[in-house]
């Protein structure tokens, strides 16, 4: 009996201890799953959300950069912070009441122009007019009256067909240039030299200056004065004004929205027979040389007419046709390359104006476009023209590059050094063709420029001849404009701007 009941004593003894193996499995196994999916899930928003932020502070960093382009604030220096981790423990442990009951905190690497081994660049070669420096070659347009179909280097005027028998107190000849927005009204204008003279008139009277005849204003100046003449004859000498001749001058005076900005302005003094007379409205002296633009019609015409005298003009253009080739601009880029633990790797860069995200698994595209673009402009639908813009946006580093790693944030100061725009003639249109290539050596971008060409002709509906295609390590893009030979107008227009920026970069901490 005793042993009986021993027996059953033990047997309850170890269905407590069963029982709470049973509950610890139960923990263990809520744990497991926990762990196992739980924190990853965590982690992964965690890692999401930074990405997200990530990409919202190279947008800012793309806006600034933009903006001291666009303001042409050469000199001036915009800083920008990027976080580096996720917002998670740091080490397991930290914060919970468990160990690695929260996610670990994931990191990245920082870096300016590190993102390749190899310089990606930028290429543009094309059919244009350009601007000639020297002016060795100018190319003149038709006489006045004309329409100006691009920015002209010059705006002559010239009167001509002057004799001696214009040259007097009592000639004058008068000639307007105009637009819509100014006129310009061109004179040759006597100068005299005005002094007083006196007329003798005699009458025979007791009191001739009260009976003679008074030369009316504004000729008479002054109270007449009674005498006697040679033959003691009483007389009236009356004060005359009388005016001396000293020259014709060529003067301007120029009307701009109806406004009088320069009235009499001698250009040539004491002008000379047989002697033409040149005057260059894109003189900065005049004030028109930021009002002549192209699509503008100057009339010119002859208002008040003398002898065989005429004014004419003609514009001219400093630039020349030619095969203009840029110098591969090196690009550099502004990147961050995640380290991401529960999240797929991502990296991010700020290149070209753009704002670029490539994937681990082979994805690379853009959230912010490039800053080359097209467009159609159809207001005059016999001649169509494709404008082409670009923007080539250089990051440089005085160290050759620069990197920066873990999970701090890190800060970028960015300089613009300078700003040039490439002479291509300003006007409706100003090249046959253009071949714009980008390379370099990362086969994801590559084929990511390849398809930006693509899409973004397809697009701005350019005409069907235009070609895209990758040779080598280069992707390209060729547009014909409407004239696939190239042999006819010029039906492209090309704007095109280096900005190059200079970027260090900082750890603030960790």
């Amino acid at each position: 009996m005793k042993a009986g009941f021993g027996a059953r004593g033990g047997e309850l003894g170890l269905s407590e201890v069963v029982g709470f193996v049973l509950i610890i499995a139960l923990l263990m196994a809520v744990f497991s799953l926990y762990l196992t999916y739980g924190v990853p899930a965590q982690g992964r928003e965690n890692e999401i959300l930074h990405m997200n932020t990530v990409k919202d502070q190279f947008i800012n960093y793309k806006i600034g950069l933009d903006a001291l382009a666009n303001n042409n604030k050469v000199g001036t220096t915009v800083s920008n912070s990027f976080t580096l981790g996720s917002e998670a423990a740091y080490t397991e442990g930290v914060m919970a009441f468990i160990p690695i009951m929260k996610p670990v905190n994931s990191g990245g690497v920082f870096s300016i122009n590190r993102r390749t081994n190899e310089p990606e660049t930028l290429t543009i070669s094309s059919r244009s007019l350009v601007a000639d420096p020297l002016n060795a070659t100018a190319r003149t347009a038709e006489n006045l009256p004309a329409t100006v179909n691009y920015t002209p280097g010059h705006v002559f005027v010239t009167v001509s067909g002057i004799q001696s028998s214009d040259l007097s107190a009592s000639s004058r000849f008068g000639g307007t240039v105009n637009t819509t927005s100014w006129t310009v009204y061109v004179n040759l204008t006597p100068q005299s030299t005005l002094y007083q003279n006196y007329k003798s008139i005699a009458t025979g009277s007791a009191n001739p200056c009260e009976v003679s005849p008074q030369i009316p204003n504004p000729t008479q100046n002054g109270t007449p004065i009674e005498f006697r003449d040679a033959t003691n004859t009483r007389a009236c000498l009356v004060p005359m004004n009388a005016y001396a001749y000293n020259g014709t001058d060529l003067s301007l005076t120029v009307k701009k929205k109806g406004i009088v900005t320069m009235e009499n302005y001698p250009v040539y003094r004491n002008i000379q027979a047989g002697t033409p007379y040149i005057i260059d409205l894109m003189d900065p002296a005049y004030g028109l040389s930021s009002s002549i633009a192209p699509s503008e019609y100057i009339s010119i015409r002859n208002d008040l007419p003398l002898g065989s005298i005429a004014v004419t003009g003609n514009i001219t253009y400093n630039f020349i046709e030619t095969t203009y080739q840029i110098s591969p601009i090196t690009l550099g880029a502004v990147d961050y390359r995640s380290q991401n633990n529960y999240w797929i790797s991502q990296e991010y860069y700020y290149q070209m104006g753009g704002v670029f995200l490539s994937q681990i698994d082979g994805n690379n595209t853009y959230k912010l476009p490039p800053a080359i673009t097209f467009s159609m402009d159809n207001s005059n639908p016999s001649r169509p023209v494709t404008l082409v813009t670009v923007n080539a946006m250089s990051i440089t580093n005085p160290y050759g590059g620069s990197v920066v790693g873990g999970n701090s944030p890190v800060q970028v100061k960015t300089t613009l050094d300078s700003l040039y725009t490439f002479p291509y003639a300003d006007g409706i249109a100003n090249t046959k063709w253009i071949r714009i290539g980008v390379d370099t050596p990362d086969d994801q971008a590559r084929a990511m420029w390849k398809n930006y060409f693509d899409y973004t002709s397809r697009v701005a509906g350019l005409p069907d001849e235009t070609e895209t295609g990758i040779a080598g390590t280069e992707s390209y893009i060729i547009i014909h404009g409407t004239d696939a030979a190239d042999t006819g107008d010029y039906d492209i227009k090309v704007v095109a701007t280096n900005a190059t920026y200079a970027a260090l970069l900082y750890g603030v901490g960790g």
